[in-house]
């Protein structure tokens, strides 16, 4: 799936940093979109970074809740 602009906008720093380590989730329950964000493996970094998108506005989510949308898209 492509990766919307305003998703790489959002995740610019990120992207300039790692590379471009994006990839879709799925759908959650209310609908929008998550993506997230792939550390390379050799970073010892915390949280993963999830980023929702409903068509309009994109949301970054990091910590437990991150951690929770990944679970609930059964993502490994």
């Amino acid at each position: 799936m492509k990766i919307p602009a305003i998703i790489r906008k959002e995740a610019h720093e990120l992207i300039a940093q790692f590379g471009d380590r994006l990839s879709y989730l799925g759908k959650i329950a209310d609908g929008r979109d998550a993506y997230s964000f792939t550390f390379p493996d050799d970073q010892e970094v915390g949280f993963p970074s999830v980023f929702l998108y409903d068509g309009h506005v994109v949301m970054e989510i990091t910590g437990f809740d991150a951690l929770d949308i990944i679970n609930s898209l059964n993502v490994e």
